[in-house]
């Protein structure tokens, strides 16, 4: 029963353990100053907050799920009632995948509160080891705040673990605005912070600097979306090549920024629900052929993407879709990014291809005739490891390149939880989903009604 993890999530009053699974126990079993009190705990806190993005309704699956279910890249191919209505984009409030995405998020946010409030006193650590535990948490609170607000709206913002489970369920919303100069302040505390820059499993300032483009991005700050993605430019690169970045052991590329690990015992579900079931998977979603006619057709004159029906028929221009999109002996569409349903790949959450497209659509939107030479030319850095032919500026206007730009997104993160976010925020929704399969108040998500039921005063999304 979840009903009150919300209000737990505030509060965090359990031990948090380096286990998969967060423990929260009530209130009345575990003091809240038993939480983080010396070192070991404190690092153990550490993991619990990297555990908590594992978990299987964060970037283990079901939020990746739904950011690409609501849009016209991913269909419901299995038995869930609520991917279903997620495909439908009929998402209601008493929709348990949704209510399990909202706490698995609020969890984050509750283990890293207590890490911001509680390590500068603990005993008998470093003020380096301290400072790298604090700008993880903050970078780890950042980016749950994003991905809350790009799927609600207003959100509740606690920015300190709850008194008690009264004043936790007591809390309200808080304006968008403010909720992303609290995300930009996180971002500069992390990147004050973070004694960490090898390991890209956990955060670095880099991550902090990466994701700080796709936050500014939202915001429509350009200008420092370009400087913060040419500050980068140093430190990264795009893998060798496109397949590298999607291995079973999860190799390091230069492209990566952040990843969440995952192993075969802490795994993920991405590649489980993608992959057909002939294969070893549950097959639960898929790519559409919507996807498949944005990658184009092959050389082959006679082929149609939207009449393949084979594996021997399909043979697209992008080798990106090859990769991304298979057919089984059976002629089922699925999903093959993610190439085991094993679970043991490492998620990316940020890769230096994402900064690229960030800062293109940037300088695109600056509608300079030099930008517009730019921005083509980012996106001619995808494409080139792509193996796809390159683009040129002549003659196109700032509309035309912002749609390479939109394109090039669409398919190089293709299946990564990027498409409905984005669709949203540059405005294209309703055109290119339709007034018969999304209403203008479908382009949030409802505050699930078990939370209500718990915290009356978030009130709803208008429309639900």
């Amino acid at each position: 029963m979840k009903l009150h993890a919300f209000a737990a999530a505030l509060l965090l009053l359990g031990t948090v353990s380096c286990d998969k699974t967060l423990t929260l126990e009530p209130a009345s079993e575990v003091t809240e100053d038993a939480a983080i009190v010396n070192a070991a705990s404190a690092r153990s806190a550490l993991a619990g907050a990297y555990d908590a993005l594992q978990d299987g309704d964060y970037y283990g699956g079901d939020f990746l799920f739904y950011s690409d279910l609501l849009s016209e890249d991913v269909q419901h191919s299995g038995t869930f009632s609520d991917f279903a209505a997620a495909d439908a984009n009929r998402v209601l409030p008493d929709n348990e995948t949704l209510l399990g995405i909202y706490e698995s998020l609020y969890e984050a946010v509750g283990v890293a509160n207590q890490l911001i409030a509680r390590v500068p006193n603990v005993p008998g650590m470093t003020t380096d080891e301290k400072d790298d535990i604090l700008g993880q948490a903050y970078f780890i609170r950042a980016l749950t705040f994003h991905n809350l607000v790009k799927l609600w709206g207003l959100i509740a913002m606690p920015l300190a673990p709850a008194a008690s489970v009264t004043e936790a369920s007591a809390i309200t919303r808080t304006a968008v605005p403010a909720v992303y100069t609290q995300i930009l302040a996180d971002l500069a505390q992390a990147v004050a912070l973070i004694q960490n820059t090898g390991d890209t499993r956990k955060a670095t300032p880099g991550a902090a600097i990466a994701l700080r483009t796709r936050v500014n991005l939202f915001l429509q700050n350009w200008q420092a979306v370009i400087d913060d993605a040419n500050s980068l430019e140093p430190d990264y690169a795009l893998a060798g090549a496109y397949t590298d970045l999607f291995t079973p052991e999860g190799q390091d590329t230069p492209e990566d920024i952040f990843r969440v690990s995952f192993t075969p015992v802490e795994f993920n579900n991405v590649g489980f629900y993608y992959i057909s079931r002939s294969f070893g998977g549950r097959w639960e979603v898929a790519p559409t052929f919507d996807l498949i006619d944005t990658y184009g057709v092959s050389a082959d004159p006679g082929y149609d993407p939207d009449t393949v029906q084979t594996r021997s028929a399909f043979n697209p221009a992008d080798p990106r879709a090859a990769w991304n999109i298979a057919f089984d002996s059976r002629n089922r569409i699925y999903g093959g990014k993610i190439p085991t349903p094993v679970g043991a790949e490492d998620i990316h959450v940020i890769r230096f291809a994402e900064v690229i497209l960030n800062k293109a659509e940037a300088l695109a939107q600056r509608n300079n005739p030099g930008d517009l030479v730019l921005a083509i030319d980012e996106v001619n850095r995808i494409r080139d490891r792509a193996g796809v032919p390159l683009l040129s500026a002549v003659g196109l206007t700032q509309a035309q390149v912002l749609d390479l730009v939109y394109r090039e997104r669409r398919l190089e993160l293709a299946l990564e939880g990027f498409r409905w976010p984005d669709l949203v925020r540059t405005g294209q929704a309703l055109g290119v989903l339709g007034s018969t399969a999304l209403q203008p108040f479908e382009l949030l998500l409802p505050i699930p009604q078990a939370e209500l039921d718990v915290s009356p005063n978030l009130g709803q999304n208008p429309g639900y």
